[in-house]
């Protein structure tokens, strides 16, 4: 008997050590985003997106047979919180990668902590200010100026406005960046900036700015903030009075349907950049759609659109950096990416020296939807 409960014992240490070296055998992939709080208009997207991407890949075979162990944390779009979980992907949670934060603002904060542990984060930040912190600071996004000049240009050759006002978060260093990118390029262009007014992400009441853009008698506003925000200085600048002759202009953080669903007939005719239009048609972007609704039961948009080409990338990294990665393996294939088929921009994404070019479109809200500008 005592043979037989000996036997049983090592057979049940065996089973245990072998569950063990399986689950040893996962690569881990921490994912931060903000799936509450101010950006969770995009993060929540972001997330199911990349979700969406793991099991995709999982369901192949993983990487050389290993499968992704998708870690998910929220942010709450809180750069204490982001900080807090970028310590917990490392420590306890051994990733050998982690995506996001969400944000710009979040992304400049944990880089320090990445670079530091030398561990690769791949965010969504637009800034280059993540960069500087170094080499394990990667992005999927392309900064400001590889994107906002293309909507300056448009407003200049394709409308009357000549005479904008610039309306800016100037606690966001990404929004800082989009502003001054279309500030320089309009001012190229021929173009007047009349006025840059600042605000703050958590500033509600703009009638006193309303008040002083009209009187600058501007034919443009370009507001670089976050949708929702964006939305509110549209509706409270038309309830003020500014006259539906004058041309609102801003980034992707209008081309959300949140940002439709705020502003109604208000905002007809506002011309935005942004790196994916629902409809493109090429196969991976009709696949995308078609498993985003299967998995969700809702239409995949913009942001999820970007989040499962974020993903693309990351795991394509993940990929080239062949069988058990390290996180240098990881980071180092990075670097050699090339060509990664994405469903945004021109449908190829491309870095060189960690700043990527994917390319980008700029869209028209006509009848409460945007379209490809003309």
């Amino acid at each position: 008997m005592q043979h037989i409960r000996l036997k049983l014992a090592g057979a049940a240490a065996l089973a245990a050590m072998t569950a063990v070296a399986a689950q040893a055998q996962d690569i881990a992939v921490a994912s931060i985003q903000a799936m509450t709080g101010p950006a969770a208009f995009a993060g929540v997207h972001y997330q199911n997106a990349i979700r969406l991407a793991v099991e995709e890949l999982n369901q192949k075979g993983g990487v050389g047979g290993q499968k992704i162990k998708l870690i998910e944390h929220d942010s709450a779009t809180d750069k204490g919180q982001a900080i807090n979980l970028a310590n917990q992907a490392i420590s306890r949670d051994r990733a050998v990668i982690v995506f996001g934060p969400s944000t710009s603002a979040e992304a400049v904060a944990v880089s320090p902590i990445f670079n530091d542990k030398k561990v690769p984060n791949l965010s969504f930040a637009t800034s280059d200010a993540v960069l500087k912190y170094g080499p394990f600071s990667l992005m999927f996004q392309q900064p400001a100026a590889a994107a906002t000049p293309q909507v300056a240009r448009y407003v200049l050759e394709k409308t009357p406005a000549r005479k904008a006002a610039l309306v800016f978060d100037r606690t966001n260093e990404a929004l800082i960046e989009q502003k001054n990118a279309f500030r320089e390029a309009f001012k190229a262009g021929g173009g007047t900036v009349a006025a840059e007014e600042a605000i703050i992400g958590t500033d509600s009441n703009f009638q006193p700015l309303a008040t002083k853009l009209k009187s600058l008698d501007v034919d443009a506003v370009y507001i670089s903030a976050l949708t929702e925000q964006t939305a509110n200085v549209l509706l409270q600048l038309r309830q003020s009075g500014l006259p539906d002759r004058v041309r609102f202009v801003g980034s992707n953080a209008m081309a959300s349907p949140k940002f439709i669903s705020m502003t109604g007939k208000a905002a007809e005719g506002t011309i935005a950049v942004a790196d994916h239009l629902p409809g493109v048609d090429r196969p991976l972007n009709k696949a995308f759609a078609t498993a985003y609704q299967a998995r969700y039961g809702i239409e995949a948009d913009s942001w999820a659109t970007i989040g499962y080409s974020f993903a693309q990338v990351g795991l394509a990294a993940l990929k080239e950096a062949g069988p058990d990665p390290t996180p240098e393996k990881v980071r180092d294939a990075y670097l050699r990416l090339r060509d990664v088929p994405i469903l945004g921009g021109s449908g190829l994404w491309n870095q060189t020296e960690r700043r990527p070019r994917f390319g980008a479109m700029v869209l028209v809200l006509k009848d409460g939807q945007f379209v490809a500008a003309p």
